[in-house]
C-alpha cells in the first residue's frame, strides 16, 4: 500500500509493506497518539481519528547578524533578539541591537568596577549588571533606557556568575560566580538584595536563565554537564547537558531553554547548541563560528549571541538563532498525519 508523507513541500513515498523490514517493527494500532519518547522513527495508526501518524522535530539554525562596534568578550546581554542590550565585558561600552544593527549608548557609570559584568537581570529597557572583577566587587548599576545607575549593592562581591538574565529589575537572580567556586544566590526585590537557597554545586562561568522562582544554572567553571532547577527557595539537580563545558550563553525559560556557545578545555571553543523541554537535553544547530565567553538572551525560537572569543582574538561578530517552523513549540511533540 503506498501512501505518502508531506512536510514543508517535500512528499516522501512510504511503503509500509516494507516498513516492518527496514525497521523491524510493525504499525501500531493506538487509539491515541504516542509520545516523543514511544514515538520517535516509529509510524502509528490512530484508530480514533483513522490516520496514520508519525512524529518529526522542528529544526533551528544560527545565521549572522550585524557585527558590534566594539570588538568584546565577557559581556553581558539582557532582552531579545530584535532588541538587545549588550554591556560591560571587556569594556565599560554598551550597545543596543535593534534586530540587525548595533549603536552605541551611555557607557556604564562604575566601569572599573564593573568592567567584567556577568550576572544580568531584565530587558533591554530596564536591566540591571551585578558584580564584576579586578577586584571582585558588589556593585550594581541599573540601566534604565537612557543611563545607568547605581543602586543596591549585592551583598557577596564576585564576578563571572549567571550569565544571561533572570528576572526582571523588580523580581531578580543571581547565582553563583568567582573567586573560587560560589554557590551563593541573591533575590533582588527592586530595591535590595536577599540571600536565598545556595546551588548544590558551587560554580562560576555558568549561564542563568528564566525568573525568579523558576530559574535554571547550567553549565560552568570545571567545564561540568550539571544543570540545577530552582524554585524560589532551593536548587535541585535535574538532567545534564550533553556536552560538557563552561563560559557558555542562554535564552529562554526552565521549562523551554536553549544554551549555545562555551569552552571544554580553555581556550577551546564549542559550537554546540542544546535544546532544553523540560526533561531533558537535546543537540540541535550548531553556531558558525565556536565561540565562549559571548552575550545574548532571548527565546528558543529567536535566540541571539554577541562577542565573544573564539580565539585567540575577541569578536565584534553576532549570530541569530532563528527555528524554520513557528507552528510548534521548538522541541515539542509535532505529529504529523501521512496522507495517502
Amino acid at each position: 500500500m503506498g501512501s505518502f508523507y508531506s512536510s514543508s513541500n517535500i512528499y516522501i513515498k512510504l511503503i509500509m509493506t516494507d516498513y516492518k523490514a527496514i525497521h523491524g517493527k510493525n504499525i501500531l494500532h493506538v487509539a491515541s497518539d504516542l509520545d516523543n519518547a514511544e514515538g520517535e522513527g516509529q509510524i502509528w495508526f490512530n484508530t480514533t481519528t483513522s490516520d496514520y501518524k508519525t512524529i518529526t522535530k522542528v529544526a533551528g539554525a544560527w545565521a549572522s547578524g550585524g557585527d558590534l562596534n566594539t570588538a568584546r568578550d565577557y559581556g553581558a546581554g539582557a532582552g531579545t533578539q530584535a532588541a538587545l542590550l549588550y554591556a560591560g565585558g571587556s569594556t565599560p561600552a554598551t550597545e543596543l541591537y535593534d534586530g540587525s544593527s548595533w549603536t552605541e549608548i551611555a557607557d556604564m557609570s562604575a566601569s572599573a568596577a564593573i568592567e567584567h559584568a556577568r550576572m544580568p537581570v531584565g530587558i533591554s529597557t530596564a536591566a540591571l549588571m551585578a558584580g564584576g572583577g579586578s577586584p571582585y566587587s558588589q556593585t550594581v548599576e541599573q540601566w534604565d533606557a537612557s543611563s545607568w545607575t547605581e543602586v543596591g549593592d549585592i551583598n557577596t562581591g564576585r564576578a563571572f556568575g549567571s550569565n544571561s538574565p533572570i528576572g526582571t529589575v523588580t523580581a531578580g537572580l543571581i547565582v553563583g560566580g568567582l573567586p573560587g567556586s560560589q554557590a551563593v544566590a541573591e533575590k533582588w526585590n527592586g530595591t535590595a538584595w536577599t540571600e536565598v537557597g545556595d546551588l548544590n554545586a558551587g560554580r562560576g562561568y555558568l549561564a542563568g536563565l528564566g525568573t525568579q522562582t523558576a530559574a535554571l544554572a547550567v553549565a560552568g567553571a570545571g567545564f561540568v554537564a550539571v544543570v540545577e532547577s530552582f524554585n524560589g527557595t532551593a536548587w535541585t539537580e535535574i538532567a545534564d547537558i550533553n556536552s560538557a563545558r563552561g563560559r557558555g550563553t542562554a535564552a529562554g525559560t526552565s521549562t523551554l531553554a536553549l544554551f549555545y556557545g562555551g569552552a571544554n578545555p580553555a581556550p577551546t571553543a564549542i559550537a554546540k547548541t542544546e535544546l532544553w523541554d523540560g526533561t531533558s537535553w537535546t543537540e540541535a544547530g550548531d553556531l558558525a563560528t565556536a565561540r565562549q565567553r559571548g552575550g545574548g538572551g532571548g527565546t528558543t525560537s529567536a535566540a541571539i549571541l554577541a562577542g565573544g572569543r573564539p580565539p585567540p582574538a575577541i569578536s565584534v561578530a553576532t549570530e541569530e538563532w532563528d527555528f524554520t517552523s513557528t507552528a510548534t513549540p521548538p522541541g515539542a511533540q509535532n505529529i504529523k498525519i501521512i496522507t495517502d
